[in-house]
């Protein structure tokens, strides 16, 4: 190898190996919920109360309702609470991302006495496509819907952290944090809770930060540069006489 070729080589080993990092590929995934498990209230008599039914945008039994505001007719004008499909995309870091979602339309419906509260469980499922495909989580919502007597609106329980501590993410080259709930147009959150005036669509959100990590590219090739150059200096050093 000439004095030229070595020069270069190391030149070129050097610039390859300059200060840089890899920044992590944007993520794409999907969040879906259904809801099961009924319990105190009437789902199957002459007389129903509540029932979970399939929704056109969302699936398979993807809504729960509740009451009537017909004391002849069930479901007339119910209560509604709706695990909706979200589509996640992060390509850098952001805050405050959506990942989950619950709408709930919170009719006047009229007082029924073995309707005061009744339980449901929303299942969620939290998938990604990328940067790996398959990677998520999924946890079961032990939920509480309370139907008092109007004017006061429903409040439905238990919306509590630990239920998010539950959830956890392995994004290669991401960290996901800051799971927290928010609620808008017009319900909020009341501890633990979600209430909702009469008449009202609000939505109830399960929202993280995503950051990107950087990830620095070896050095091992600058090391090899510089041995290699230096091992080239000994061999053409003049022998002392």
């Amino acid at each position: 190898m000439t004095k030229n070729h070595a020069l270069m080589l190391a030149a070129a080993l050097c610039a390859v190996a300059l200060p840089t990092t890899v920044m992590a590929a944007p993520i794409a995934g999907t969040s879906q919920g259904f809801f099961s498990n009924l319990s105190s209230c009437d789902n199957s008599g002459s007389s129903q109360d509540c029932r979970i039914v399939n929704t056109a945008a969302n699936g398979t039994n993807t809504q729960v309702q509740w009451g009537s505001t017909s004391s002849r007719t069930d479901f007339v004008n119910p209560s509604k609470l709706t695990a909706v499909d979200l589509a996640i995309n992060v390509a850098t870091n952001m805050t405050n991302v959506n990942i989950a979602q619950l709408t709930w339309f919170n009719s006047a419906t009229l007082a029924q006495s073995d309707l005061n509260s009744f339980g449901v469980d929303y299942h969620l499922t939290v998938a990604f496509t990328a940067p790996i495909a398959s990677l998520g989580d999924s946890h079961v919502f032990d939920l509480t819907v309370v139907n008092p007597i109007n004017p006061p609106g429903d409040v439905i329980s238990s919306f509590t952290l630990a239920d998010l501590a539950d959830l956890n993410f392995t994004l290669p080259g991401w960290t996901v944090s800051n799971l927290h709930y928010a609620a808008d147009s017009g319900s909020t959150l009341c501890g633990t809770s979600w209430c909702n005036p009469e008449g009202n669509t609000g939505n109830l959100y399960i929202k993280a930060d995503f950051t990107k990590v950087p990830e620095p590219i070896t050095l091992s090739l600058f090391s090899a540069g510089l041995v290699g150059a230096a091992a080239l200096r000994r061999r053409r050093k003049p022998a002392q006489a």
